[in-house]
């Protein structure tokens, strides 16, 4: 009979097989890694979390001075969360802008929402959803995470103060160069 254990947000199934405990590690149904054997069902569970820690362990490593993911990371990530057409809309007119460059206002459009206000709203539920998958944290401003930033990050400097003293009027996403990487493949 097979048992189910979870780590972290992986789910790892073990099942006695001819006489030898086997476990493997699933990220919602889609096997992660190899499978392990072990003499007890606790050995076999035991080597495939010791298999996903050190795969984190390699994949945070691999991690830009941000400590923001590897488009590898980020693919596997947005594979795994739920994202609406709208959402879809958006990220590929954001990949596909010069320079990778867009204003909410002009993601609104691509995405067929009425205005910037919506566009902040999807995209950051998008950005929300793919930093918790990541286990990345969001910077915040005056302490409410900004997760757009999971996305992108400002084309013009960090604050609005920058934006302005460049001449803009409105604050220019640019697509992450991790995310761009990961869309394209």
């Amino acid at each position: 009979m097979a048992r189910e254990t979870t780590h972290g947000r992986h789910i790892i199934r073990s099942m006695k097989i001819s006489g030898e405990w086997n476990a493997r590690a699933f990220r919602g149904k889609v096997a992660v890694g190899i499978v392990h054997s072990g003499a007890t069902e606790e050995a076999a569970i035991l080597a495939a979390k010791a298999a996903i820690d050190a795969s984190h362990a390699v994949q945070r490593a691999a991690r830009g001075p941000d400590g923001f993911p590897t488009a590898v990371e980020v693919r596997a990530a947005l594979a795994a969360i739920s994202i609406t057409d709208g959402q879809s809309a958006m990220l590929r007119a954001h990949l596909l802008a010069p320079e990778s460059i867009m204003t909410a206002t002009e993601l609104a459009t691509a995405g067929g929402y009425d205005s910037y206000v919506s566009a902040n709203s999807q995209y950051g539920a998008l950005g929300r959803k793919l930093a918790e998958e990541l286990e990345w944290n969001s910077p915040a401003f005056n302490g409410v995470p900004t997760w757009t930033f999971a996305l992108a990050t400002g084309a013009d400097g960090d604050s609005r103060v920058d934006m302005e003293a460049m001449g803009y009027e409105q604050w220019r996403w640019k697509l992450r160069p991790e995310v761009a990487e990961a869309l394209n493949d």
